[in-house]
């Protein structure tokens, strides 16, 4: 039986063999530079050109990039390229392609935001969403792929000490149980109880982030980053740039101190920990099943060290230098 496809079919099973939002997006955009570089109009159009000529574009590509981009980000950038190739049979050596792969560059030393520094970003924030938003991230210690995931308003309830659990990756089977602070709470409460008062129709299925429209979207990881980017830039919070890349990373610098706080703290059960963290953690992962009171329990031994200091000596106004990205 004939089929009706509305876009390409080179491109449907490229999509439809990635599993994760955040990957797909990930390989379309590597995808996308690649089609750019060659002036082509669509992927599709790679079926059409002949395998030799395709190896000395990808090799062109890879000369190009290593021009042009931290070299440590270079075997990324090829990831959508082949996975493109392998779902449409299209021949191409791809170890030709990884031995002419830059000597990757020792990374500067990486750490986390402080409690002081997202103070400094809280100040600077003038709409509750996105103090809500800087709560949640620094409470939870997610990921930010968990924003093109849904998250809704059905996936919270409240937890004693005027908490709150958030289920992460909920109906996936990286599904795991965070929690939100007083603090964080509080936030995320003011935030809901605004969107309430400007005449939303607050259902179970309501986005616990929203993007300001007629009918409310899901805050998105674009949407989230982009967010997040603008309250650091405009807190002049220093980051230390080198080899092209901060020692803070943009979104990643409040899950590296969430991580901190968990693992330095000796009282936290070491499992559940993991378990706070999203991770698998070997057959402990598998085998150990705590409930949602169970991890509370261990969350509550951080809280005092996750709740951001109302005072703060960093000021907007005198911080050093402006961070970039």
């Amino acid at each position: 039986m004939q089929k009706y496809y509305t876009k390409p079919r080179s491109i449907i099973l490229f999509d439809e063999s990635i599993r994760s939002r955040y990957t797909k997006n990930n390989y379309n955009s590597h995808l996308n530079q690649f089609i750019r570089f060659l002036g082509i109009t669509s992927p599709d159009k790679l079926l059409l050109i002949p395998q030799n000529d395709l190896q000395q574009l990808l090799e062109d590509y890879l000369l190009e990039l290593k021009q042009s981009i931290n070299p440590n980000s270079v075997p990324s950038k090829f990831q959508g390229i082949r996975h493109f190739c392998i779902m449409n049979q299209i021949n191409v050596n791809w170890t030709i392609i990884q031995k002419m792969f830059p000597q990757k560059q020792k990374m500067p030393q990486l750490r986390s935001y402080t409690s002081d520094e997202i103070a400094c970003m809280l100040n600077c924030i003038k709409n509750l969403r996105d103090k809500a938003l800087i709560h949640f991230l620094a409470s939870t210690g997610a990921r930010i792929g968990i924003f093109d995931h849904k998250l809704t308003v059905k996936h919270m309830m409240n937890m004693p000490d005027s908490c709150i659990a958030v289920k992460l990756y909920a109906g996936d089977v990286e599904e795991y149980w965070s929690f939100l602070t007083p603090q964080a709470s509080k936030a995320l409460n003011a935030y809901h109880m605004y969107r309430r008062r400007t005449g939303e129709i607050f259902t179970e299925d309501a986005p616990v982030f929203a993007i300001k429209n007629r009918i409310p979207k899901q805050l998105g990881w674009n949407g989230t980053r982009s967010a997040i980017y603008r309250i650091v830039s405009k807190s002049n919070i220093t980051r230390h740039k080198q080899n092209l890349r901060y020692d803070v990373q943009i979104d990643h610098g409040f899950r590296k101190r969430f991580n901190t706080i968990l693992k330095l703290d000796n009282s936290v059960n070491y499992n559940i920990a993991e378990k706070l963290m999203g991770h698998k953690n070997g057959l402990d992962g598998v085998y150990l099943t705590p409930t949602i009171d169970e991890m509370f329990k261990e969350f509550r031994k951080i809280i005092y060290k996750l709740e951001i200091p109302k005072n703060t000596g960093m000021n907007s106004q005198n911080s050093t230098s402006r961070v970039q990205s």
